[in-house]
């Protein structure tokens, strides 16, 4: 064969351009995963309450343009019934929260309150548990009500959790624009009968 065949350069150029492509590719692929992992890892990063930060029991914190105090966690043993598992527990947790920023439907979208015990389990609200009337509200009612610089907000909800975790929880708050920082209060549970 002679160099100057044009077959055999032709050969000698599509080898050439099928290793640029092999390496093109052991390159690219790598990197276009890594692009688009990045996103995914920035989103669940910013939707989940991971850096918790600690208020001393009656202490109170600053989050989403507010001041957040526990101002009572009280459990007592649930009897059985058709909604109510065995050995639960009701807890109640109520905020008193001092409005410093106005706009609070912003500021408290994704508003979550969830009760978290030492290995890292997370309870959410129950309405299984009715609770009596007053001026308190959910999170997401309270910032809905439109309330002002300046105002005291009210928040209280009910949880179902079993007894033997009752004792080791903590009341948290995580509001979607602060994400992944919420607080965690330190007041352990109050048990009333």
């Amino acid at each position: 064969m002679n160099a100057r065949d044009p077959a055999a350069a032709r050969d000698a150029t599509e080898r050439r351009w099928r290793r640029h492509s092999l390496w093109l590719l052991v390159l690219l692929l790598p990197l276009a995963m890594v692009v688009v992992m990045h996103d995914s890892a920035r989103t669940w990063w910013s939707g989940r309450a991971l850096i918790a930060r600690e208020v001393p029991t009656g202490g109170e914190a600053d989050l989403g343009g507010a001041s957040w105090r526990l101002r009572a966690l009280r459990m007592a043993p649930l009897p059985a019934g058709k909604r109510i598992p065995e050995n639960a527990m009701g807890v109640v947790a109520e905020f008193a929260v001092q409005v410093q920023d106005a706009d609070v439907r912003k500021n408290w979208a994704g508003c979550e309150i969830a009760l978290e015990d030492g290995q890292g389990r997370r309870w959410m609200p129950t309405r299984v548990l009715p609770l009596p009337r007053s001026e308190a509200r959910e999170c997401v009612l309270a910032a809905g009500s439109g309330p002002k610089a300046g105002d005291t907000v009210r928040i209280r909800h009910a949880f179902l959790v079993p007894r033997d975790a009752a004792a080791a929880l903590r009341a948290t708050v995580a509001l979607g624009p602060q994400r992944p920082r919420y607080l965690r209060f330190a007041q352990p549970p109050t048990l009333v009968q």
